[in-house]
């Protein structure tokens, strides 16, 4: 463990800077003590920010508001985007590291597929034997509900019910605080968005769009820019 100070000539390249520079290590003995406690011993933790740069740092988190899909323009977050946004979603609390959270994101293909299963539920929810006896305008709205908003993921969760030590509330748990990562990640970019799900995501055709046996489909999340009107 080494207590040297600075290089030779770093207090004057620091005062230049602006920077205050000290030399002063643990008290005397503090090494050795804390090597006996089994403690690291590092730098002191730097001030925090000020109450408005805090609040600056905060923003995402206490100023999002949900944008409802129809309202949702482009762009959406690209492909590089998506990418934080998922490792967001996925540096969560996790005990047990189940991995009870997956989010999959719509290609156009599978947006597709969502709006045949709309029209599947639509029908459905009205006692009819078929999407072709929906009305016209109830067809169109249902299909345009999966290709609103720019960007279009699917929250798959697959609860596990034999793991004793970590009971399905504590993995749904982890499951919404994966959804709260990627709000607040999406929100820090720059977007807005909203979590919708409802009788429709618990439709057995829109359900296989996206998930396998044992998953449910726990809601979508639509993510955009919020129009200037908005």
């Amino acid at each position: 463990m080494s207590t040297a100070g600075p290089p030779q000539g770093a207090h004057r390249s620091a005062q230049r800077e602006g920077c205050s520079v000290s030399t002063a290590g643990p008290p005397q003995g503090a090494h050795r003590s804390a090597q006996r406690e089994g403690i690291a011993v590092g730098t002191r933790p730097r001030a925090p920010p000020g109450p408005d740069a805090t609040r600056a740092i905060l923003s995402p988190w206490l100023t999002r508001t949900s944008t409802g899909p129809r309202r949702l323009v482009a762009p959406g977050p690209d492909a590089a985007e998506c990418a934080l946004l998922l490792q967001a979603a996925q540096n969560v609390s996790d005990h047990g590291r189940l991995r009870p959270c997956r989010i999959v994101l719509a290609d156009t293909d599978q947006r597709e597929r969502y709006a045949a299963a709309f029209l599947a539920h639509a029908a459905a929810a009205r006692g009819l034997a078929s999407p072709a006896l929906l009305d016209a305008q109830v067809r169109d709205d249902e299909r345009a509900k999966a290709f609103n908003a720019p960007c279009l993921l699917s929250v798959v969760a697959r609860i596990a019910s034999d793991v004793p030590q970590v009971p399905p509330h504590e993995q749904w748990m982890s499951v919404g605080a994966s959804l709260g990562a990627l709000l607040g990640a999406a929100t820090a970019l720059g977007y807005a968005g909203k979590a919708l799900s409802g009788a429709r995501a618990a439709h057995p055709a829109v359900r296989a769009v996206a998930c396998g046996e044992g998953e449910v489909l726990a809601c979508f999340v639509y993510l955009g820019s919020r129009p200037p009107t908005c």
